[in-house]
């Protein structure tokens, strides 16, 4: 099980075909035969890694994606799609040149000049976006993100148009995901945690507050988060 995390993620794959689980019944799936991408989430997904695993990935932070791919990222949210659907024989490309890569130095110095290339000549996302993304992640609260657009200096209905199009998510629902993360980030690998401390250190008004939010983003408490955490906070194994 892969949290929700803020992340666009491409993956190429080099190895056998992997299946994506529904969260409720892992026995329902989707496979992924070469490459996908991940758009933003609010909620987990499964997957099975039986077989051989060996994928290449780029994790694209909020706001990073919409230079690579031009296309609005609302269309992704909560989606993984197959990235051939959308870059065609380019992907394919790649994906046979990254497969007769000599090491794993090659595939990454190949990765970077396909994702330079793709940047060539795109935008960039507004300094309006990339303002609210700072005020975002540097743990805002709720007043603020609601007078967010007039600080920045922009129309409510514009600032959402924007997120649509470079985040994929709406400022609400990051300024939430971070949040989340925030939680995610403060539990590392300790023991036991002290639920209400860490609620009002991370910006929660309790400790209820953060367990109905970490159940809406991960679909656990905290506690049944912490029997299931390993050495990567959002990764867990399921039972």
């Amino acid at each position: 099980m892969i949290l929700p995390d803020g992340a666009v993620e491409l993956i190429i794959n080099l190895g056998d075909p992997q299946k994506l689980c529904a969260t409720d019944d892992p026995a329902r799936h989707t496979i992924f035969k070469r490459s996908w991408i991940s758009g933003e989430r609010t909620e987990p997904i499964v997957i099975d890694e039986s077989g051989q695993v060996h994928l290449v990935g780029v994790r694209l932070r909020a706001g990073g994606a919409w230079p690579f791919l031009g296309i609005p990222l609302r269309e992704f949210t909560d989606q993984v799609v197959e990235l051939e659907a959308i870059l065609g024989r380019e992907i394919r490309d790649l994906r046979d040149q990254l497969g007769e890569a000599p090491d794993d130095d090659v595939r990454f110095d190949l990765m970077e000049a396909w994702l330079a290339r793709r940047a060539q000549g795109r935008t960039a996302p507004t300094r309006a976006v990339s303002c609210a993304l700072r005020i975002i992640q540097g743990g805002a609260d709720a007043v603020r993100i609601g007078r967010m657009a007039d600080e920045i200096g922009i129309s409510h209905k514009h600032l959402l148009r924007e997120f649509d199009r470079c985040v994929g998510l709406t400022p609400k629902l990051l300024a939430r995901l971070c949040s989340f993360q925030r939680v995610i980030s403060a539990t590392g690998q300790r023991p036991a945690v002290d639920w209400s401390e860490t609620a009002v250190g991370c910006g929660y008004y309790d400790q209820a507050h953060l367990i109905r939010e970490f159940r809406a983003f991960s679909g656990l408490t905290p506690a049944t988060y912490l029997t299931r955490r390993g050495p990567f906070l959002n990764y867990l194994e399921m039972e």
